[in-house]
């Protein structure tokens, strides 16, 4: 098992922004960056990466972290694997100690992490047998006659797999996998009797993960009197999901945040034939119809998707079923139609990538120019048609959720079809309240599952903050987090630390928030055994409940931004500017706070004992005892108003 001290290191060394900037479009805002949440889907950017803190807060659906929690929910990696990947990424040795790792952690991945392993086994015996078998020539003619060379094939990780009915079965077989495993991999089919490859005398597109890990398998038959399909793909399993997947992502995500742009295509070849000719920002379907899964992978990555169809009749009806979906989510749609003939293959192959591109620059249509030109000739003198084409446009600016942008539609709408633009916006909020009352495929539920999520982690965040001993513990979790090691000066010479002064301050004071109660006596025991740690130690811990906490307490939303200075020559004080004012304001409030509570426990004392027939001595020490008691409690509660500007707490709040 990997060594706390490295794990520490790998987390302390490790930028988060640069290991989810790899996966996630991000945008610098202030201190911070934003962007698109990876785990659940919105419109509005929620997800804030903190360079400073070194994790990430989605203020959305509650997810946060640091960069080996992100890999570990994102990448699909387990926690080994995420800290041995950051180690590699950033040049850390790794000790390792003799504790092996849990069997629950181990069985959690044993499923999805051995499929993994088989596909990558799998990748490797086709792509050798491509490129070092006499038989596996016949796959290579056919990419070498597409016009690939050797490095695009190995870029890509391209195979063959053999004629033979178990040839890949019994070689897996011989190097120890597991038939069960293999099986549920999709790489063969198997009885009792015998085993059979799934692939067989096909070239093999192997399809990655946006960590380059591969998930599954795509085969083309070479013989066109061939009756059987023309592709067939690894039937889904634990990690193959071919409605979340786009072929070529892998390759594609630097170049489509660099270019601010996502190229859109149908097939495998259209793909690879791109990145040949040099254009990289490039991700196809796979030849399916276009999911909502696949469009919010890009979003992630941009705004901006321009799709890139064949000419004919069927790459038509592809674009046009696609387009409407884009917008929903809130993208910007281009449309390129190639010359018939034509696909994004053929036309990269013949041109290259200058006049490629500058086809794409010269011919991309929005939708209102693509559906209105698509149909042009046909609903020229049929008012009929041309009405139907009308609706046909206005029912995709309808899906559109962006209010400015849908205006902008609806005026370009009203300007081409000469037709008045109130007439068009009324008709556009027309289609849009029949599309949020009907649960399409397009348009999801007004209230789903998801959604309900959220509002109860909103809710329980809003209850936590109208308690005000949880709220200012939770302040004072924060200071011991972020200012812990800080110096106070009691003198020229003497100072304290600040872990220190909050512990002797407020000695005798419990915390009373269950949800702080854990990793304040993990600070308390580590300051009596003299070590003050930061807040990347705790976050290396293997305690869910610990990094549940310390996410909960440093995450913020907002940020200062650096316009204050850089454009208006504006200082903005930071926290660390008055955080002796911040320590003594929470170590005072706390302490009211008791003190408020002390003052009432004696109150009710006392009404119960004057609502008793006792009498004599003892009663009357007793009584005495409570109002003295009483006296000086309120005699600190003056002193603490004083020092908070006569802040006085309203004891319903106890």
């Amino acid at each position: 098992m990997i060594s706390q001290l490295s794990i520490q290191r790998i987390i302390e060394e490790s930028r988060v922004e640069e290991v989810i900037g790899e996966h996630v479009s991000l945008k610098k805002r202030g201190a911070n960056y934003i962007g698109l949440c990876p785990f659940h889907h919105e419109k509005t950017p929620s997800f804030i990466v903190s360079p400073s803190k070194n994790i990430f807060k989605c203020f959305g659906c509650g997810k946060a972290g640091n960069a080996v929690t992100f890999l570990m929910e994102h990448a699909q990696m387990n926690y080994v694997e995420a800290l041995k990947y950051l180690a590699k990424k950033y040049n850390i040795e790794i000790e390792e100690t003799t504790q092996q790792t849990s069997d629950e952690e181990q069985e959690k991945q044993k499923l999805a992490e051995s499929i993994l392993v088989a596909n990558s086994f799998a990748q490797k015996f086709f792509t050798d047998y491509l490129l070092h078998t006499e038989k596996g020539k016949i796959g290579l003619s056919y990419f070498l006659e597409r016009g690939y060379d050797k490095k695009i094939i190995e870029k890509f990780q391209l195979g063959f797999a053999p004629a033979d009915g178990d040839t890949f079965a019994r070689h897996a077989l011989s190097n120890a996998f597991n038939k069960d495993i293999l099986s549920k991999a999709g790489l063969i089919s198997s009885n009792e009797s015998h085993v059979r490859d799934f692939f067989r005398n096909r070239v093999i597109f192997p399809i990655h993960h946006t960590n380059g890990k591969i998930l599954g398998f795509a085969g083309r038959v070479l013989a066109k009197n061939d009756s059987s399909p023309k592709y067939i793909n690894t039937p889904e399993n634990e990690v193959y999901i071919k409605s979340k997947i786009l072929y070529g992502a892998y390759f594609a995500r630097q170049a489509i945040r660099k270019m601010d742009e996502c190229l859109l295509v149908e097939g495998y070849t259209d793909v690879i034939s791109l990145h040949q000719a040099g254009i990289e920002n490039v991700m196809a379907s796979g030849g399916t119809s276009l999911t909502t899964e696949q469009i919010r992978l890009i979003k992630r990555l941009t705004n901006n998707i321009t799709i890139l169809y064949d000419g004919d009749q069927a790459g038509i009806k592809a674009a046009l079923r696609g387009t409407d979906m884009i917008l929903e989510e809130g993208l910007n749609v281009r449309v390129v139609m190639l010359p018939d003939g034509e696909d994004p293959d053929s036309f990269a192959q013949k041109f290259g990538a200058e006049r490629t591109l500058q086809y794409i620059q010269d011919n991309k249509q929005d939708i209102i120019s693509f559906k209105t030109n698509l149909f042009a000739k046909e609903t020229a003198n049929d008012p009929i048609k041309r009405s139907e084409l009308i609706r046909e446009i206005l029912n995709s600016i309808a899906r559109i959720p962006d209010p400015m942008q849908r205006a902008i539609y609806c005026k370009e709408c009203s300007q081409h079809f000469q037709i008045n633009e109130q007439i068009i916006v009324t008709e556009v909020n027309k289609l849009r309240r029949n599309l949020a009352s009907k649960d399409t495929p397009h348009v999801a539920p007004l209230e789903t599952n998801e959604q309900k999520k959220i509002q109860s982690i909103h809710g329980s965040q809003l209850e936590t903050t109208t308690n005000t001993i949880a709220v200012l513990e939770e302040h004072l979790m924060r200071i011991f987090l972020e200012y812990g090691d800080w110096k106070i000066y009691l003198s020229e010479n003497e100072y304290t630390t600040v872990t220190e002064f909050l512990f002797e301050e407020l000695e005798g004071i419990e915390i009373e928030t269950p949800d702080f109660l854990k990793l304040f006596q993990l600070i308390k025991q580590n300051c009596s055994d003299g070590k003050i740690l930061p807040v990347s130690h705790y976050l290396s811990l293997p305690d869910e409940e610990i990094q549940k906490c310390i996410l909960q307490i440093v995450s913020e939303k907002y940020a200062v931004s650096e316009n204050w200075w850089n454009k208006y020559k504006i200082v903005v004080p930071e926290k660390k500017h008055f955080f002796i004012k911040d320590i003594e304001s929470t170590v005072v409030r706390i302490k009211q706070y008791h003190n408020l509570k002390q003052l009432k426990i004696i109150e009710n004392k006392i009404k119960a004992l004057s609502e008793t027939t006792n009498s004599g001595t003892d009663y009357e020490e007793e009584i005495t005892k409570l109002l003295k008691q009483k006296m000086l409690l309120i005699e600190q509660r003056k002193e603490f108003a004083s020092i908070l500007g006569n802040v006085i707490y309203n004891p319903a709040v106890i």
